[in-house]
């Protein structure tokens, strides 16, 4: 059964404030109305509580609100699965009819079990409920209080299994538990009624209890919209990975690699997401199942090495292990994670604790239980003289060289960097050296210990990054630069230059540097490395040193905690020699609940349509090498027979104010005769009067003519533009010498397809791109508008973002023809012009259509029939020449059967004729005509008898402000006008 992912996204945020509320009031409580008891038993504990307050009492709460959730979350977990090696339930009743904590009952019928008595002082327990023994706070409740007892004597009990997440017997967070567990509305009452025992069928709840508890500090962090601290990083970059996802990366590295070794195993038949794919012969070799090295290095709560331990289980028992020695086995041998975030490598931990004891009852036996090598990254620092004394202190002069010296500084922001440290040892060397050190007895030097601590952690630390894995498998850390701090910015334009956009892309040149030769690399990732100019260094660094196997390009958001647009990868690192891989395409699938059913679906049918076959070698055939893997053969050929456009035109960005709200304006909001039409450069603005120019911002989805709306402050050759640009940030006067040329514009962000204009005696901004060229202008026009362009502007910019180097990159074939192709252009150019200039929102507006000559009847009605078949015909015809323009490209590219050429009707950019929306615009003309606004002598207004006035005539609203109203017929037609 599912985890009830609705119910545990309410829940968790909520149990946080909660904890932070009550872990507050018992650290108040401590530090200011402390008993004498209090203060002689936990004075170590609470000055360290009052000096940790002091540094940062925010940091303090949420250190002990999460630890105690954890725990929490880890006892009503081993209560649902009934797993307690003392055999009662912590949190949970014993039954349903009961109400009483189980191990709260055994207490009070004096059964405590006998693993807890050694952890419990069960006289004074007994003493306080028979009332013999005051509590510790006046008239408080008896059992809360050895309830109290009893859950952190449960604790102390795990410490010997789970040391990581029960840590210390007298830590400071034992005393900040809250006092109230027992009651109706209490934390621990929380998990009892949010937590159901189906919930915990599966290890996987953990995850999303983390995900959901970070939620709100996530969103917190984010909303400031500036760089992230260190110590909120976890917060803004774990992300728990859906269920499916993880099984198809996991089944296609550690899948993969296992049928390579057992090409006749029946794992297949248990991976639904693996993709078969060409026979590989350069493979690693695997001898038996311990020789798996599997990595996680950024494993947050652990759900990819958790599915991975349920793949191994499976392995170890094909090759005959006995059952009850696997899980031990695996966690020995096969599964490693590294974690910046202690809370969520307790999870990892947890998480694989509870998958081991899963397979074999005995595995919370002491002499059983096995800790997996989940590593939390620490800060190490060593003071001035410290290392000078240590070295000296053990003799080991030789053995600290400079390059060991350097290792040992390496790891000082190890919280910042996390699994992008390289150390500067190889495995081999590190081995050596830790093999020494450990082998040093300190004997009685106390003073030395913290230091030697602080150098095996560093050793143990850089072991792990040092090691190659067989399988590496992640869900790294997403982080643009704008959010990256200083510390970040620094280390990654050091270590990993030209691949420092955001921590995803140097994360994937890690995991190549920490797989082995021929190893796998499994990653789910935002998909802006696939076609972005910024990860073009990036792509090459995947093509040229390893092989896509398969990837999943999932929906817009389908991946909801991140709310960014992902896709699923695996890299086999060795670039094959004939790199054809297995690409599934979501886009056209809403909704994350499809995108897993979708991936099934084309794995069981590769002819669905969804699924391709694309070769690493055709990337490189397109400028930028975008994984453009559904494009054609053909359609993959023609750029390297087309000239780039760039070649033959001049495309280009332009101005960019730094300020539009001051130096920008909709057309008619200036004074009209303060504008300067039907200019040819930028030189006739220098003495001209003229303040306004039109200007070219991009705008909405349209095609060959219009969007001309604003006007921008050119006044005196841009003089004030120019003086406001001068240093500042984003503010460019980029191109001026094309300024107010005809060229194509377009639109640089779309919602949907490129559309492509021209554009007459404007100014163009860097929203608002355009080409320009002397010749064949129509022809790329044409061109740009075709499916054919927009097919492969898809493979240069499928993010919608379509910058002057995108339309640039795209390749240009002559086309065959007679000259006709110019006339249909210049007639779709004619018709979109005729369209524009209809409405208002034109400058070159004369008239309403329905009141023009042509158009007019005897009344309102049959004038507004004749511009409907008008309006109906326009788009008719528009749409005949697209058709047409769609077939010569296809014909040229030789797409034929590939692409049609039919173009819907809902592409075609021409108003259609709605007798609201006409009605509407109607009234704001005849408005205008009474006001004066439009000349009557021109074609307009004439009403059915001179001497009436509009409000003789009502609405269905009733009266409009102004007076003046009409009343529509029954087919919403104003039937008061003659000719």
């Amino acid at each position: 059964m599912p985890v009830n992912t609705a119910a545990l996204k309410t829940f968790a945020p909520a149990m946080r404030r909660q904890l932070l509320e009550a872990v507050g009031r018992k650290l108040d409580l401590l530090l200011h109305s402390q008993t004498p008891d209090t203060l002689s038993t936990y004075a170590k504990q609470i000055a360290e509580l009052r000096e940790q307050e002091a540094e940062n009492r925010e940091q303090l709460l949420e250190r002990v609100a999460y630890t105690w959730f954890n725990r929490l979350c880890a006892l009503r977990y081993l209560d649902a699965r009934g797993w307690h090696p003392f055999g009662c339930k912590v949190l949970m009743p014993a039954g349903e009819a009961e109400t009483q904590p189980e191990l709260l009952k055994l207490m009070c019928s004096g059964s405590l079990p006998a693993e807890l008595k050694t952890h419990t002082d069960e006289a004074r327990l007994h003493g306080l409920l028979d009332g013999h023994i005051a509590t510790a706070m006046a008239n408080a409740d008896p059992q809360g209080e050895v309830y109290r007892q009893l859950v952190l004597s449960s604790c102390h009990y795990y410490h010997q299994l789970l040391p990581n997440l029960f840590e210390g017997l007298d830590d400071s967070s034992e005393l900040l538990l809250p006092d109230d567990l027992l009651t109706v509305n209490s934390v621990a009452d929380g998990f009892r009624k949010a937590i159901t025992d189906e919930d915990c069928a599966e290890v996987e709840i953990l995850g999303w209890l983390y995900q959901f508890y970070i939620s709100e500090k996530k969103d917190q962090v984010m909303a400031r919209k500036s760089v992230v601290p260190t110590d909120e990083i976890p917060a803004v970059t774990q992300l728990f990975t859906p269920h499916w996802i993880v099984r198809y990366l996991v089944e296609n590295s550690l899948g993969r690699l296992w049928l390579q070794n057992r090409p006749a195993s029946k794992l297949r038949e248990q991976m639904p997401y693996y993709i078969d794919g060409e026979a590989e012969t350069d493979f690693l070799k695997i001898s038996k199942p311990e020789e798996i090295k599997v990595l996680d290095p950024a494993c947050g709560s652990g759900h990819m090495l958790t599915y991975a331990f349920d793949l191994l289980v499976q392995i170890y028992e094909e090759e005959g292990y006995a059952a009850n020695e696997i899980p031990a086995l695996i966690l020995k041998h096969n599964l490693h994670g590294l974690d910046i975030c202690p809370r969520a490598a307790q999870l990892a931990e947890l998480a694989l604790v509870f998958k081991a004891r899963e397979q074999s009852r005995r595995f919370f036996q002491p002499d059983q239980l096995v800790r997996p090598p989940i590593i939390e990254l620490q800060d190490v620092r060593f003071g001035n003289d410290e290392l000078n004394d240590y070295i000296q202190a053990l003799d080991l002069g030789e053995l600290f060289d400079q390059r060991l010296l350097k290792l040992l500084h390496q790891f000082e922001e190890a919280k910042t960097f996390g699994s992008l440290i390289q150390p500067c040892m190889d495995e081999r060397g590190l081995g050596y050296v830790l093999q020494v050190i450990e082998s040093k007895d300190l004997g009685g030097q106390l003073f030395l210990r913290e230091t030697h601590s602080k150098a095996l952690r560093v050793l143990e630390q850089a072991e792990a990054l040092t090691q190659r894995y067989h399988v590496v498998v992640a869900n790294p850390p997403y982080m643009g630069s704008k959010y990256l701090n200083t510390k970040i910015k620094a280390y990654l334009n050091a270590k990993y230059d030209r691949y420092d956009k955001d921590l995803f892309s140097a994360f994937i040149v890690r995991t190549f540097q920490l797989a082995l030769s021929s190893g796998y690399r499994a990653m789910i990732t935002p998909f802006n490395w696939m076609f972005l100019s910024s990860f073009e260094d990036l792509r090459a660094f995947i093509i040229d040193r390893s092989f896509i196997t398969t990837l999943v390009q999932l929906e817009i958001n389908a991946f909801e905690p991140a709310m960014v647009t992902v896709c699923l990868f695996v890299l086999h690192n060795s670039p094959s020699e004939s790199p054809t891989g297995s690409y599934i395409r979501l886009s056209d699938f809403r909704g994350s609940e499809n995108q897993p059913r979708k991936t099934l679906e084309a794995i069981s049918n590769p002819d669905c349509g969804w699924l391709f076959r694309a070769s690493a070698d055709n990337f490189k055939k397109i400028p930028g090498s975008p994984i453009a893997y559904w494009l054609s053969p053909k359609l993959v050929e023609s750029f390297v027979t087309g000239q780039v456009l760039s070649s033959l035109t001049e495309p280009k960005s332009g101005l960019s104010t730094t300020d539009n709200a001051l130096f920008l304006r909709f057309w008619h909001e200036v004074v009209f005769h303060r504008i300067g039409f039907g200019l040819n450069s930028v030189i006739e603005t220098e003495l001209s009067d003229y303040f306004w120019y039109p200007f070219n911002k991009g705008g909405d989805f349209r095609k060959w003519w219009g969007n001309n709306e604003y006007v921008v402050n050119w006044h005196l050759n841009g003089a004030a533009i120019k003086d406001r640009t001068k240093g500042a940030a984003g503010g460019r006067i980029v191109s001026p010498e094309y300024y107010f040329k005809t060229g194509v514009a377009w639109s640089g962000i779309s919602s949907s397809k490129p559309s492509m204009r021209i554009m007459e005696g404007s100014i163009f901004g860097s929203g608002g791109k355009a080409l320009f060229s002397d010749t064949r202008l129509l022809q790329y026009l044409g061109f740009l508008n075709s499916d054919v362009a927009i097919h492969l502007l898809q493979a240069l910019s499928p993010t919608l973002n379509f910058e002057a180097g995108h339309i640039g990159s795209l390749p240009i074939i002559d086309v065959d023809g007679d000259g006709s192709d110019d006339k249909s252009i210049k007639e779709m150019i004619s018709i979109a012009r005729s369209d524009w200039d209809n409405f208002e929102t034109s400058w070159d507006f004369t008239g309403l259509p329905l009141l023009r000559p042509v158009m007019k009847g005897q009344a309102l009605k049959p004038s507004w029939r004749n511009w409907e078949a008008q309006s109906t015909s326009a788009i008719r015809r528009m749409q005949d020449l697209e058709t047409e323009n769609n077939r010569l490209f296809i014909a040229a590219y030789g797409l034929d059967g590939e692409l049609q050429p039919e173009v819907p009707e809902d592409q075609i950019t021409l108003a259609r004729a709605e007798v609201r929306k006409d009605m509407a615009a109607f009234l704001s003309y005849a408005t205008g005509c009474m006001m004066g606004r439009y000349s009557l002598d021109k074609p307009g207004l004439i009403l059915a008898n001179a001497g009436d006035t509009l409000e003789n005539y009502e609405t269905e609203v009733g009266k409009s402000t102004d007076g003046l109203t009409f009343q529509p017929d029954s087919d919403g037609i104003i039937p008061v006008l003659d000719g």
